[in-house]
């Protein structure tokens, strides 16, 4: 029972909803998250070590970056992805955000593309 209070404690903050609706699609940075949701950093951290501590996230630390993906070990979020993914569809933050992570994924996909075609021409 104390899992599944904890899973509805997490669940019950807009922010929170937020972050969960774009790692849902992708691992981020908290400096991503922070550009997307236009958050400030503090607040994203308190909210992403809420939703580590109940075990919704994982996070990796690459350099002076941390990332963060779903947790994909927790048996709960299998069960409520689908639902998940549907509210965040029909909500118009939830579409609005998803907006701003998919032009950003795509300028990230320029970026490397970019930078390919410069290395090989270097070469």
């Amino acid at each position: 029972m104390r899992e599944l209070a904890g899973t509805f404690k997490a669940l019950a903050d807009p922010t929170r909803l937020r972050i969960l609706n774009l790692l849902l699609r992708s691992p981020l940075c908290v400096c991503e998250m922070e550009r997307l949701l236009d958050l400030p950093q503090p607040l994203l951290s308190r909210h992403l070590a809420y939703l580590r501590n109940y075990g919704w996230v994982e996070s990796q630390r690459d350099g002076m970056r941390v990332n963060y993906q779903i947790n994909e070990k927790q048996r709960l979020i299998a069960e409520l992805r689908p639902f998940l993914l549907r509210q965040f569809e029909g909500d118009a933050v939830g579409r609005a955000d998803l907006r701003a992570l998919e032009s950003a994924v795509h300028r990230r996909i320029e970026r490397t593309r970019g930078h390919e075609r410069d290395t090989h021409a270097r070469s």
